[in-house]
């Protein structure tokens, strides 16, 4: 007897909580999980770091580049203290340079990176060089880095392991093409090692695809659990007193008017920091009820929009929006795609002309001189 019969002996002798664990099993080894929901994390991740390099182009040598503060003896010095100067050193001090034309080029490659990972060519080649730079920016930035940085760090990472360009993507274009062809599809590969090998490869892949999404759906946990936690140690969270004292600050107020207006109607202000509480300790719980997981998505979607408004964090709002895609199933994305395409459908036919109509070809056709 082979071992895949006694374990397939073992869970039939289970009875159906062992039939239940083989199928999650199996599941898991042959069926990705929310495709689309990955392609939309790697169109966000891309875009917003695309328009993060972009914003701060006027001031990346200040930042990253020969013109920052962070002297190349300051930045050795504090990779020793890290014990980060090891073999991957060179990786680290990658930006560290004294030459504008370096840093520049570099500059430019990520640029380059970030628009090929939003539009998915060659997804998978490029997911591993946009992380690569990633942590170059995130390594040379580390005394200025935000929020933003760090999830978008965290995110790059576990996008290494998703099959984020089997939708939306122009790889995902490209085999849809050479299949209508009647060509090999392009994401297939000829098998040299036989089809037993080329299965457990995929499943392979499909395993790696599951634990990446799943270990953003954790991340996003952990980051909403554990800021609750600390809210509700502060004394002006628990007396709803906090948002009123965000407002007052210069530095967070994006619009002072509208800022000034929130903290203006305390009632409003301490509602709205209770609902961020315990809507971020109780998202774990219900961002996994199918009735309840929309309503706690918006909750929270509507809590990063004004973060984003009033606390000068567009950046950190939309990153963290971005993470919460990967918990919005398959059902919602083809639902969605299906409203897009019957919006766009019914402008074009408003604008169609009519058919002409052709003219009759006898008096019978044309309903002239008929005795009926």
């Amino acid at each position: 007897m082979t071992v895949r019969a006694a374990l397939s002996l073992g869970l039939e002798s289970a009875g159906g909580l062992g039939r239940q664990v083989r199928d999650t099993a199996r599941k898991l080894t042959l069926q990705p999980l929310a495709p689309y929901s990955a392609a939309a994390i790697r169109i966000g991740l891309g875009g917003l770091y695309l328009i993060h390099l972009l914003r701060e182009s006027v001031r990346a040598d200040r930042l990253w580049g020969p013109g920052s503060p962070f002297t190349a003896d300051l930045f050795e010095r504090t990779m020793e203290a890290r014990g980060l100067d090891g073999a991957f050193s060179w990786w680290y001090s990658l930006l560290v340079t004294d030459s504008a034309l370096v840093f520049w080029a570099w500059y430019a490659l990520a640029v380059v990176a970030s628009a090929l990972l939003m539009l998915g060519w060659r997804t998978r080649a490029v997911t591993v060089l946009f992380w690569f730079l990633v942590v170059a920016f995130y390594i040379r930035g580390s005394m200025a880095n935000s929020g933003w940085a760090l999830l978008s760090l965290l995110f790059a990472n576990f996008l290494l392991f998703i099959a984020s360009g089997r939708h939306w993507s122009l790889d995902a274009r490209r085999r849809a093409r050479r299949a209508k062809e009647g060509k090999k599809a392009a994401g297939s590969r000829f098998v040299f090692w036989g089809e037993e090998t080329e299965e457990l490869r995929r499943r392979l892949v499909t395993v790696l695809h599951n634990g990446g999404m799943a270990m953003i759906a954790l991340q996003v946990m952990v980051i909403y659990a554990s800021a609750a936690m600390y809210k509700i140690q502060g004394e002006s969270w628990r007396n709803g007193t906090a948002l009123y004292y965000s407002m007052m600050y210069d530095d967070f107020s994006t619009f002072p008017e509208l800022s000034a207006w929130v903290a203006s109607h305390g009632t409003f202000a301490a509602l709205m920091a209770y609902v961020t509480v315990f809507s971020q300790m109780l998202f774990p719980a219900l961002v996994f009820n199918r009735r309840l997981k929309y309503c706690i998505l918006v909750i929270m979607l509507s809590t990063h929009i004004g973060i984003g408004l009033l606390m000068a964090l567009p950046m950190f709002s939309a990153i963290t929006i971005v993470g919460d895609l990967v918990f919005l199933p398959t059902t919602f994305w083809l639902a969605a795609s299906r409203l897009v395409r019957t919006a766009r459908a019914a402008p074009e036919e408003e604008t169609k002309p009519p058919e002409p109509v052709p003219p009759p070809r006898n008096a019978a056709d044309a309903g002239v001189g008929s005795t009926a």
